[in-house]
């Protein structure tokens, strides 16, 4: 069967599963698990980008996908966003041959935690798929408070012609807490508006255009320092609740803090006194510890001057899912390289380790 061969479609368990034309033979099987209302367009992988490289089973269930494979080897395992991390573990132990795991989200915290360490494994994730738009949202936050933005739609609305005095950010200071992939891309944003830039992480190696480093056991003297601080952790058991009473306390009464990283790194309740008391300027959260943020969560009750609510959407563009898909055939292609090449390891482009989170 050639190539121009139409694709076939299987439904596995309420989930459409795609099966591309060419031989099977000839290319690699990847198992999948995704939920069967995936949203957005994520499923089934876009024609454009992924081709014709490999074939597809999927279902909602560990049980669902190793009964579609029938015995088949499967190559890889990826994981579709709101998974649960115990399928994949079970599909793991069931189907012996998978070597590589891909998340396609870059937050692991719902999936690494189920993993066997001694299952033998490659692990991916999404990292850097969606830096961008998070960075763009670190900024937009900022300028939400520095140029008092509820201030003006609320004169807008009374009809009111106040020339009040515009902040700006350029010499504020911008202070990161972590500095993986999003990070980055923020201080690079962050530089071209003339912020000066910190950061918080556990390797004090000098980095580019990053003014001074501080180690996590030192992070109080960015929380003092800083204008603007961006949470951009993981969840993993040692970023919980990392900016706490103490950090907020830190903060300078004009600072504004803002996270997009995982919730479970911000201590809520702490944040939520440091507001009602006026200790910071204000907050912007796009994650939160339990999501969806349930209605009687005190944080609904701060206005939009004083706190930014988005329901974890910040990275959530119209091409969300073709940016992560391209990620995910970026690592395939580095397998499939070093499968071609006989060499013994692979070069994978994303990796991430389990056992810390990220």
């Amino acid at each position: 069967q050639g190539s121009s061969a139409p694709m076939r479609f299987l439904r596995v368990g309420g989930v459409v599963s795609r099966l591309m034309s060419t031989p099977s033979s000839s290319r690699p099987v990847i198992a999948v698990l995704v939920k069967p209302s995936e949203e957005y367009g994520a499923w089934p992988p876009p024609a454009s980008v992924v081709g014709e490289k490999a074939r597809f089973v999927s279902g909602e269930t560990a049980r669902e996908v190793a009964a579609q494979l029938d015995g088949v080897s499967a190559t890889g395992l990826l994981c579709m966003p709101g998974v649960a991390g115990v399928e994949a573990r079970r599909l793991l132990e069931a189907e012996p041959t998978i070597e590589w795991l891909h998340s396609f989200t870059v937050g692991v915290d719902s999936l690494a935690p189920h993993l066997d360490p001694e299952r033998e494994v490659a692990t991916t994730n999404a990292r850097g798929a969606f830096s961008s738009p998070l960075a763009e949202y670190v900024m937009t936050t900022a300028l939400h408070f520095n140029k008092q933005l509820p201030r003006c739609v609320a004169n807008a609305r009374e009809k009111r012609w106040e020339q009040f005095t515009m902040d700006t950010v350029r010499g504020k200071t911008m202070g990161l807490v972590g500095y993986g992939d999003i990070a980055k891309h923020t201080a690079r944003l962050a530089r071209a508006f003339g912020m000066r830039v910190i950061a918080c992480r556990r390797s004090l190696e000098p980095e580019d255009g990053v003014e001074a480093l501080y180690s996590p056991d030192d992070r109080l003297e960015l929380f003092r320092a800083s204008d603007f601080v961006v949470c951009s952790l993981p969840g993993t058991p040692a970023t919980l609740d990392f900016c706490g009473p103490a950090e907020f306390a830190a903060m300078k009464p004009s600072a504004v803090f803002i996270s997009l990283g995982r919730g479970a790194a911000v201590d809520e309740d702490a944040l939520c006194e440091a507001l009602r008391d006026a200790r910071i300027r204000g907050a912007a959260l796009d994650v939160f510890k339990r999501e969806p943020l349930p209605p009687e969560s005190p944080l609904w009750d701060f206005g939009p001057d004083k706190l930014l609510i988005t329901a974890h959407n910040a990275d959530l563009t119209e091409d969300y899912f073709l940016l992560g898909w391209q990620v995910w055939l970026e690592n395939f292609d580095a397998m499939q390289r070093a499968k071609a090449a006989g060499l013994p390891a692979v070069d994978w482009v994303t990796p991430f380790d389990p056992a810390r989170g990220y």
